[in-house]
């Protein structure tokens, strides 16, 4: 056979294989997406859109509605090691020293919040044994730690303090 007749047959072969793939990529029910158009076209993908973009807001809100949670590490001397607030500064407010009590301001209203303490060392240091206390402090931006050995008299200790707020 000669060329042309090779290639006249592969051509016919072609097309004939081919006929029913392009006839199922026109068929909109088939899942071809070619041939019809969406149902709407543009105009019902521009409301898809914007619906999208709604959602998309409404769950950031609800997403920053969840609440935050600050922290504060605080030495046994007062020195604040490190902390972490959304609403801005920490700072160790009061410490007097050898009374085990510190007072850690948030730069807002915590007076809401849920405050969890544990003795623990500003670094990797074993931990101290003893005894912490947490409460709301008179500043509503603030939370008093008193911190004790295990007989009960305040000493002063390192410190981890979460406030956790709705």
């Amino acid at each position: 056979m000669n060329r042309t007749k090779v290639l006249t047959v592969f051509l016919a072969a072609g097309m004939a294989l081919s006929a029913p793939l392009a006839a199922h990529a026109k068929n909109p029910h088939s899942g071809g997406g070619g041939g019809g158009s969406q149902a709407g076209g543009l105009p019902a993908l521009s409301k898809r859109v914007t619906a999208d973009e709604a959602l998309i807001a409404a769950l950031q809100t609800s997403v920053a509605a969840l609440g935050n949670t600050s922290f504060a590490v605080v030495g046994a001397d007062g020195t604040l090691a490190r902390s972490n607030s959304a609403a801005g500064p920490v700072t160790v407010a009061t410490h007097t020293a050898a009374t085990g009590l510190y007072e850690v301001d948030f730069s807002a209203n915590v007076s809401a919040c849920a405050y969890v303490a544990t003795l623990g060392d500003t670094g990797t240091a074993t931990p101290p044994v003893g005894v912490i206390g947490v409460s709301g402090a008179v500043n509503p931006d603030g939370v008093t730690i008193q911190t004790s050995n295990l007989t009960g008299t305040p000493t002063d200790e390192p410190f981890h303090l979460t406030v956790t707020c709705p």
